[in-house]
């Protein structure tokens, strides 16, 4: 294994002398676009290469995790094309929406791997905050999102906590959260619809921090998480 952490399997290394079960153009594509991953300054995160379910491609995907996985990313590439998108299942097919950032495309392996490797360096490159709502100094909701635009990605409801029963995405606390952490991307607050009610981790010890740490007292937890899902359904690969 090189100094490259991106796109690595050591199953694929089956002598030292290569991957084993791909093409000269999976091979080709999977070095092209590792080279470009090699260059790039994001923070590190788990990625894979695979195959999916019904063998159709040459999967390549990251998630983007907080002790739980936010979403996952991934490209199919087919050889002469490729599709790109937010994964919306197990199976790894895409969510074929704007808002999944999903495009399509065809072009040489060298043209297709620098198109891949500039998509996934943006979705990596995404600010991610995690925003939790408190009832009585415990924390009873935690919602993740992109800080740079609020759009969501995962929501949790602790219902032993809350003040009231949440169920299902749709049903979250509507008031503004009590603190927010930015778990991925830049130091400093984002600009754009976020900032206004995202005031960051407090600093240890200070008169918020005290207010909210929750008391360590052991419950049997009733935790419910929800990942996001698009208006306009599933749909799969071709």
């Amino acid at each position: 294994m090189d100094d490259n952490p991106w796109f690595w399997d050591e199953d694929l290394e089956q002598d030292g002398s290569g991957p084993g079960d791909l093409t000269a153009d999976e091979l080709a594509f999977l070095k092209a676009l590792r080279a470009h991953a090699g260059s790039w300054t994001v923070p590190w995160t788990y990625s894979s290469v695979a195959r999916p379910e019904d063998e159709s491609s040459l999967l390549l995907h990251v998630d983007l995790s907080d002790n739980l996985i936010l979403g996952q990313w991934a490209v199919h590439f087919y050889g002469t094309h490729v599709q790109a998108g937010w994964v919306c299942d197990q199976l790894f097919n895409l969510e074929e929406t704007p808002e999944g950032g999903f495009f399509e495309a065809t072009g040489t392996i060298e043209e297709l791997a620098e198109r891949c490797a500039a998509w996934f360096e943006t979705v990596l490159s995404r600010p991610v905050s995690r925003e939790q709502w408190l009832h009585k100094g415990r924390v009873y909701a935690t919602g993740w999102a992109f800080a740079d635009t609020g759009e969501p990605l995962v929501r949790s409801v602790d219902n032993t906590w809350a003040p009231t029963p949440y169920w299902g995405w749709h049903s979250f606390p509507g008031e503004p959260h009590d603190r927010c952490t930015l778990v991925r991307g830049a130091t400093q607050p984002q600009t754009g619809p976020h900032a206004p009610s995202c005031p960051y981790e407090p600093a240890p010890g200070s008169a918020t921090d005290q207010r909210v740490r929750p008391e360590p007292t052991p419950h049997r937890s009733r935790t419910t998480s929800w990942r996001r899902r698009f208006p306009f359904g599933s749909h799969h690969r071709t």
